[in-house]
């Protein structure tokens, strides 16, 4: 499950989806100018610059800033965030250097064949989703990506007739709940001198969904695919699958 970072990083750059350049093809324009703003970089390939303002906005204290994708994994190098895999929220880097490009990683698509869901900026000279190869590309995961989610606990209220054959309980969300199951457990016979009820935490994995007492696994860096994030990189000079104009620019 990602964490608190992870989503904010990711909704981040999804409030920017539809920025594009104006005019076209200038590297300009009031919304991608405002995502170069962190680097400096105004007017110029801006795919950089948008994962740097992104790990800014969803909240991350240690990350990396610059518009350039070879000084983004030589610094990744040096603090040990290059990743063997990537998670919600890690930089995807395609050939590092001027016809480099960068972009989000959101989800696995289809995890065997190295396709996943990335989100990023200057692709068709705006921000879009896309479905890319990554396999040979560079990972680069700031610390707190990879911090696994702080447990979340909720109040379930319960009561019981062990008197009662089969043995009467009952869990309710609200203790409102739970006394309207025991007025309607009496009032159908049941005796209230055998009713008990009590309160108890469950923990919750996330901020949706229901109480479970499972425990699904937390999100991590999980075992090296193929020649991931190993410094190799692409044979080509773009991202696979990439436009003709990131080809170009990015």
């Amino acid at each position: 499950m990602p964490n608190s970072k992870q989503l904010a990083v990711i909704a981040a750059a999804r409030r920017d989806v539809g920025c594009a350049e104006f005019p076209p093809r200038s590297n300009g324009g009031r919304c991608v100018n405002a995502l170069q703003g962190i680097t400096g970089a105004l007017n110029q390939a801006w795919c950089a610059s948008a994962v740097s303002t992104w790990w800014f906005r969803g909240g991350l204290v240690e990350r990396i800033v610059t518009a350039g994708t070879a000084e983004l994994v030589r610094q990744a190098r040096v603090k040990g965030w290059l990743t063997a895999e990537p998670i919600m929220g890690s930089a995807v880097v395609w050939n590092p250097g001027p016809s480099g490009h960068v972009e989000l990683f959101i989800e696995w698509v289809d995890r065997a064949r190295g396709i996943a869901r990335t989100i990023g900026g200057n692709t068709g000279d705006a921000v879009r989703e896309h479905f890319r190869d990554v396999d040979g590309a560079y990972f680069v995961t700031p610390p707190e990506l990879r911090e696994k989610p702080k447990p979340v606990y909720e109040d379930v209220y319960w009561w019981e007739d062990p008197a009662a054959t089969p043995v009467r309980h009952q869990l309710r969300n609200t203790r409102e709940a739970r006394e309207e199951d025991i007025k309607e457990w009496v009032a159908k016979g049941g005796s209230p001198g055998h009713v008990r009820r009590g309160t108890v935490s469950i923990r919750r994995h996330g901020t949706t969904g229901g109480p479970s007492r499972a425990s699904p696994p937390s999100a991590a860096v999980t075992a090296p695919r193929r020649s991931r994030g190993t410094g190799r990189g692409t044979s080509s000079g773009s991202a696979p699958g990439a436009s003709r104009s990131t080809r170009r620019r990015s």
